[in-house]
């Protein structure tokens, strides 16, 4: 027996490769079947109609680095899925449950909580498989940090393959410090196991991070934050992320992370294809401002961020994490950069789906590929979110 076709209607479809006016989205099981013009589409009689009016159709958000929500991976499967469900109502449809080397968490556990909740599904945006953020990263040697540095190591063959092991062979993206001894021969080995090898958290020069590029690697972590700044005579990692075409780069477009201009520098230097948009969410993501522990550490969470108890907000070294979700960065390069509406929705959708070799299946609106859909306005506040052609959310 077939299965139930959806016809989802809509003023305005993104996909984000065409803008699309007075447009249809055809959806038959876990497929998207057609998309255009609603005159060139006919509707089957036998269809479920979604009308979303004056609204727009996009494809559902992917998160490549996003820690936890009103929790963290670390703590199984089911913290997973409850993850997974939290974000199905910011438009998030794929995301990649992202470690962090934390004492005191087991990481070969938490990566095997990952790998359950990514057979069985969280009922919400699908697990799309890990990135590893270290733990072959520099130390920052800060004060309030030296928990955290504890817990870092240097880079290991070996290491990496029992995590491999560990996350049911699911790593998407690691990311190591390219001055470590024995980084280079890692992410020659990365490539060859097919994980994304990203920079990461370094005090590298732009020499080092260009030797990482010549063994491989192609991915810079959250741009500008935790790497060496630019310098007219020293270029640094990030003179190396806004000039190699070689790389691809995050981006935290939550307005506090990165300035305005810095955002309109990286995209002016990369383009909207070299750019995703993540949050870099950590476990108070979805909880209110206040006051809480994690890691041992003392964090004040206010207006989205999470900072060290006692810092003053401007000091970047402070940070413990964003707190704001997708749909909200979105708002901001929109809002704040100047960024269109269709180019804004491609770094949130193509573009990371194209980085971690997924764009086959997931990051637009086409024909053949998972029907990952969102209805949100020009606000990016979402209205309904459907993953694989399933609704696992909507706005009452």
């Amino acid at each position: 027996m077939d299965s139930e076709i959806i016809a989802v209607k809509a003023h305005r479809v993104v996909t984000p490769l065409q803008d699309l006016r007075n447009a249809v989205v055809l959806v038959q099981g876990e497929k998207i079947v057609a998309v255009g013009l609603a005159h060139n589409i006919p509707v089957p009689d036998r269809a479920k109609v979604i009308d979303a009016g004056r609204k727009i159709v996009a494809p559902g958000f992917i998160d490549l680095h996003h820690h936890g929500a009103m929790g963290m991976f670390a703590d199984g499967a089911g913290a997973v899925k409850k993850i997974g469900r939290y974000l199905a109502g910011t438009g998030t449809t794929g995301w990649l449950p992202t470690t962090a080397p934390v004492p005191g968490v087991d990481i070969m556990a938490g990566l095997e909580g990952i790998a359950v909740a990514t057979r069985e599904g969280t009922g919400g945006a699908e697990s799309l498989g890990v990135h590893m953020e270290g733990p072959f990263l520099a130390p920052k040697r800060l004060p309030g940090q030296e928990v955290l540095d504890s817990a870092l190591s240097e880079p290991s063959i070996e290491e990496f393959y029992r995590y491999v092991d560990a996350s049911d062979g699911n790593i998407k993206i690691m990311g190591v410090a390219p001055e470590l001894d024995g980084a280079l021969e890692l992410i020659g080995e990365m490539r060859r196991a097919g994980v994304v090898p990203a920079v990461a958290h370094t005090k590298g020069t732009y020499q080092q991070f260009m030797r990482a590029v010549e063994a491989g690697a192609r991915h810079v972590t959250h741009t500008y934050n935790v790497m060496t700044g630019f310098h007219h005579r020293r270029p640094g990692v990030v003179g190396g992320a806004l000039t190699c075409d070689q790389v691809t780069a995050e981006l935290i477009a939550d307005g506090y992370h990165v300035s305005p201009v810095g955002m309109d520098i990286l995209l002016r230097c990369k383009g909207i294809e070299r750019v995703a948009v993540i949050t870099d969410n950590v476990s108070l993501a979805g909880l209110p401002d206040g006051e809480y522990e994690m890691f041992g550490r003392q964090i004040v969470k206010q207006d989205g961020v999470s900072r060290l108890k006692g810092s003053t907000p401007g000091q970047d070294n402070t940070m413990a994490g964003s707190e704001w979700p997708m749909n909200h960065n979105l708002r901001v390069l929109t809002d704040q950069v100047g960024v269109s509406l269709k180019d804004a929705i491609r770094m949130a959708t193509l573009t990371p789906a194209t980085i971690i070799h997924s764009d086959d299946h997931k990051g637009s609106i086409e024909p053949g590929k998972d029907a990952d859909i969102v209805v949100i306005d020009e606000q990016f506040n979402v209205y309904l979110t459907m993953v694989k052609g399933r609704i696992v959310y909507q706005q009452e």
